[in-house]
């Protein structure tokens, strides 16, 4: 997590916006963009989805550290090109 310092350097260079829509509005953006949520004030669920595309060159491997793989639903190792043209 940033220190409170580089935040503060970061918002005073780039600023700050802010993301809102209506009931049902899907939000996508890389993972690696500086990001912030507060907290979900109605009764409501919020639901969060995080998707991860690599290129079948770029497969999983056996764990560093891990005394286990990823189970499938996480890491999955079926390996499955994409072809845009089958969806256009």
């Amino acid at each position: 997590m940033p220190s409170r310092e580089t935040l503060t350097d970061a918002a005073a260079l780039y600023g700050i916006d802010q993301v809102t829509g209506p009931a049902g509005t899907a939000l996508w953006f890389d993972c690696n963009i500086m990001h912030g949520s507060g907290s979900n004030i109605t009764p409501f669920p919020r639901s969060n989805i995080f998707l991860v595309f690599n290129s079948v060159e770029n497969r999983l491997v056996d764990p560093y550290r891990a005394q286990a793989p990823r189970p499938e639903y996480l890491a999955a190792r079926t390996i499955r090109s994409f072809d845009a043209a089958a969806y256009a």
